[in-house]
C-alpha cells in the first residue's frame, strides 16, 4: 500500500513537472535586437535561408527582429548579415549560433556601425589669430594663414552645421 502511494505521488509530481514545462509543441520565436541602425535595408538570415528584414523604430537608435519561421527547441540557429544598409560599415551579430531555449533566443545582438566620414573645412583669406570654428560640441581654433580646419568626424546621414564661434582678431 505505501509503494502504491509513493508510486502515485512520484508520477504525480513528475506529471506535474512536466505540465510546468509549458506542455506546448516546443516552438520558439527567434528574436534579437538591434543597435547602430539609423535606415532600413538590413537583412538577417538563419542557417542560410529564413530571411527576415529589420525595421528601424522611428528614434533610429534600436530596433528588434523576429524571425517567421519559428525553431524548435534545441534546434541549431546560425543568424547571419545577409545585406546592411548604405550608410553602414559592418553589422556583427553576437550570440547568433547556438541551439534554442527560452535563454539563447533571446540573447542575440546585432550591433552594425555606421561609415564615419571625415570633415574638413577651408579657409580663405584668414591672416589674424582667434578663429574657432564649432560643429556641435566640437570646437577648432584655426591657426593664422590655414587653409583648411579639420573638424571631429561625422557620421554618413548625420546632420552636422558649422559656425564661426570666435571671430579672427581684426577680422570677420
Amino acid at each position: 500500500m505505501k509503494s502504491t502511494i509513493l508510486r502515485s505521488g512520484v508520477a504525480l509530481a513528475c506529471a506535474l513537472g512536466l505540465a510546468a514545462c509549458g506542455g506546448g509543441s516546443g516552438d520558439l520565436y527567434l528574436q534579437g535586437g538591434v543597435q547602430g541602425v539609423t535606415k532600413d535595408g538590413l537583412v538577417l538570415q538563419n542557417n542560410g535561408g529564413h530571411d527576415t528584414a529589420v525595421v528601424v523604430d522611428s528614434t533610429g537608435r534600436y530596433s528588434s527582429f523576429t524571425f517567421a519561421d519559428r525553431i524548435s527547441t534545441d534546434d541549431e540557429f546560425n543568424i547571419t548579415v545577409k545585406a546592411v544598409p548604405s550608410n553602414v560599415e559592418k553589422c556583427e551579430v553576437r550570440n547568433g549560433h547556438s541551439h534554442a531555449n527560452y535563454y539563447t533566443i533571446q540573447q542575440v545582438a546585432v550591433v552594425c556601425t555606421i561609415k564615419v566620414h571625415k570633415l574638413t573645412v577651408t579657409v580663405n583669406g584668414l591672416t589674424k589669430p582667434g578663429l574657432v570654428l564649432v560643429n556641435g560640441a566640437d570646437r577648432v581654433p584655426v591657426n593664422a594663414n590655414a587653409t583648411t580646419a579639420d573638424m571631429a568626424p561625422v557620421y554618413e546621414d548625420a546632420a552636422y552645421g558649422m559656425d564661426v564661434l570666435t571671430q579672427p582678431q581684426g577680422q570677420t
